[in-house]
């Protein structure tokens, strides 16, 4: 992030009279955006990953199978682990539940 300052000498009593040529335009949304998965536990974070293009079922799983397991192991977790995540489409597909079935 880069800060650009700009000082300007007024008249006393002129400081409410702002010309445009002493005005910096700034983006404040817009800028643009990154997707990532990212998963934690009590005991801190885990993985996380940055999304290229768009997310699908299959990206999605993909995610899973690199991230999880290897989230587990650094977390420390015992057995009984708990993945828990919202009801968009990718999470609740058919073919995200028959994933997430298989490879228990």
């Amino acid at each position: 992030m880069c800060l650009a300052l700009r000082y300007v000498w007024r008249q006393p009593g002129t400081a409410h009279h702002l010309s445009n040529t002493n005005i910096i335009p700034t983006v404040k949304y817009g800028g643009g955006s990154v997707m990532v998965w990212g998963c934690f536990a009590a005991s801190g974070p885990g993985r996380l990953a940055v999304i290229d293009g768009t997310m699908n079922s299959t990206v999605y799983q993909k995610i899973l199978k690199e991230n999880v397991r290897p989230s587990v192991r650094q977390l420390k977790l015992k057995r009984s682990w708990v993945l828990q995540q919202d009801n968009d489409p990718k999470h609740t597909s058919k073919s995200t539940s028959e994933w997430l079935k298989k490879t228990k």
